[in-house]
């Protein structure tokens, strides 16, 4: 059996998949919450990242990291898709990290994201940017980008059929009062 080599791992991957595990740790700490004193008793009261569509969110965010590891350390490869995998990591990681940002602004009257929940928006958010930065790297086309839908259509044989010559209304032969019968 031949040995992993992390130092074949490119910066993106390692910073990507560092993310989706420092994400992990940081669900467990303190998102949302709401303090303050009655009578001059102080009470702080918080939960952390997995409640509501939150849960949806880390669900993305793990999802992007784990397909980047199993690529990396398994050498796994996804079926056939329309987009590449390096765009489905980056759009998981975006996603996921809205899902988790907008369940803490719009938990409820009174609280607001605490420590725990900030490290998990930033972390998810590194994820994103080396998500993107690998997407960059690998030279994947967009689904909708139109150098990525003009490719050539193959023949039935697997030959490939040369894209159609537009033809300009010069090209195209007159009909001349000769010609008529």
């Amino acid at each position: 059996m031949s040995g992993f080599d992390l130092k074949q791992v490119s910066r993106n991957d390692k910073g990507l998949i560092g993310a989706g595990i420092v994400a992990f740790i940081a669900s467990f700490l303190p998102f949302v919450g709401i303090s303050g004193s009655v009578l001059g008793v102080h009470y702080d009261a918080h939960i952390n990242a997995w409640h509501g569509y939150a849960i949806l969110g880390l669900f993305l965010i793990f999802i992007a990291a784990g397909i980047a590891a199993a690529r990396v350390f398994a050498g796994a490869s996804l079926p056939k898709l329309p987009v590449g995998p390096n765009v489905l990591v980056a759009g998981l990681a975006l996603l996921g990290t809205l899902l988790v940002f907008l369940y803490g602004i719009t938990y409820g009257n009174g609280t607001s994201i605490q420590w725990g929940g900030w490290i998990l928006i930033i972390v998810g958010v590194i994820e994103t940017v080396f998500a993107v930065m690998n997407f960059r790297s690998s030279g994947e086309k967009l689904a909708w980008d139109a150098t990525a839908m003009n490719k050539p259509a193959t023949a039935a044989g697997g030959a490939s059929v040369p894209p159609a010559q537009a033809s300009s209304p010069t090209d195209q032969p007159t009909a001349s009062s000769s010609d008529q019968v």
